[in-house]
């Protein structure tokens, strides 16, 4: 058979679909993703064809992208873009299925037009009604910007019923703007993390992170090979420019008795931070899952997929989040004990640490976060949303 992924432009999206895809590549299947050419050595890593479209699509500033007004601006923007290129390549290619990214709109629209079937994958919680109200402490926000811009709201929201009144299909309910439900959506946590479970129906399947070696850089064996408990920080590729932020974080481990390593992505400049302590390695890009195999603590912006790969490897967190999803996502984390969310008090020194201590010393924090990882595990990760696939193809 032959497979169409539509990814979103971003890691965190991109990592858990391509160890799906490297599964059915392993299988015998042809699977030709669509993506920015930034990320075709990625893709054509797990054995996948890469293919990009010709419009010159920029991509999304995911920045800007901290209200749901905003998400859905930008979603709207891309789908007039990437809708028919994508319909182009269906045509072109011929292939068997469409699987899409969850928050693109031009994925269920090019399915629809098509009329190719279906799957959407859901690299974050699954999102519907009952969840929107369950976390309403952390929407508040939204709903406030949305009533001050509430003209710019509404023509969003007719907007986004006339690409489907534009194709002749019904348009579904506008919170679908942020899952795009499918006959099948795979969600790429277990059925124990996801809140509101019972409120999904069956074509949500809950299949756990998807964890496959991503030939990630490599760090020297003798600080990894260390006797001192391992602490990784980690903020994300999108909102960790925040220097004063890290300067904090990598001062806070002088003179205590761990081994820090600290990703500082692509806006922070090392030599920026000060004299670095010595148990502390600083890098700009650091292997994510190599560090969590040995980590003791997971110093996170609360980020689904980095929330997923901690848990799978039963690493506490302290949890540091930007947006709302990441303050839903480490309002489970604690929820379930396997972690703190930071309340931004303040960017004390003392105050990191009083948090790092507190969950290093509570043995109960590890066994929680292992509850959870046994839970992610058993969901069945790429053999089961595969499993999943070839039901709903059958």
């Amino acid at each position: 058979m032959k497979f169409i992924f539509q990814t979103m432009p971003a890691y965190g999206h991109l990592n858990p679909m391509l160890g799906v895809a490297k599964k059915l590549v392993e299988d015998g299947h042809e699977v030709v993703i669509h993506n920015l050419a930034i990320f075709k050595k990625q893709i054509e890593k797990v054995g996948a064809r890469f293919r990009t479209s010709t419009t010159n699509f920029k991509m999304i500033d995911f920045r800007i992208l901290h209200n749901a007004t905003n998400i859905a601006e930008q979603s709207l923007i891309a789908a007039k873009q990437l809708t028919q290129p994508l319909v182009e390549l269906i045509r072109d290619e011929r292939p068997d299925c469409l699987i899409h990214d969850s928050l693109s709109i031009w994925g269920k629209l090019a399915g629809i037009i098509t009329h190719i079937p279906t799957v959407a994958f859901v690299p974050s919680m699954a999102i519907n009604t009952d969840i929107i109200l369950s976390y309403t402490k952390f929407l508040l926000p939204d709903y406030i910007y949305q009533l001050k811009h509430f003209s710019k709201t509404i023509d969003i929201f007719n907007q986004h019923r006339k690409l489907y009144q534009d194709i002749d299909y019904p348009p579904p309910f506008f919170t679908d703007m942020f899952g795009n439900k499918e006959k099948l959506n795979i969600v790429f946590t277990s059925d124990y993390f996801q809140p509101n479970r019972k409120s999904f129906d069956s074509s949500y399947k809950f299949v756990g992170p998807i964890i496959y070696n991503r030939e990630e850089k490599t760090i020297p064996s003798h600080l990894l090979n260390t006797k001192k408990p391992i602490i990784y920080v980690a903020l994300g590729t999108v909102y960790n420019d925040n220097l004063a932020l890290y300067k904090s974080l990598t001062q806070m481990f002088k003179n205590t008795p761990y081994q820090a390593f600290i990703s500082i992505g692509k806006y922070i400049d090392r030599n920026d931070l000060g004299k670095i302590p010595d148990n502390v390695y600083v890098d700009k890009y650091l292997p994510q899952l190599e560090l969590l195999k040995k980590a003791s603590l997971f110093i996170s912006h609360g980020g689904m997929n980095s929330v997923n790969e901690s848990l799978y490897f039963g690493v506490p967190m302290l949890l540091i989040p930007h947006i709302q999803e990441q303050r839903i996502n480490a309002d489970r984390v604690e929820e379930l004990g396997a972690g703190i969310c930071y309340p931004k008090t303040s960017d004390d020194i003392q105050e990191y640490l009083k948090y790092v201590e507190k969950i290093m010393k509570n043995p109960s924090y590890k066994f929680n976060a292992e509850k959870i990882s046994k839970a992610l595990i058993q969901a069945g990760g790429e053999n089961k949303a595969v499993e999943n696939i070839y039901a709903y193809l059958r």
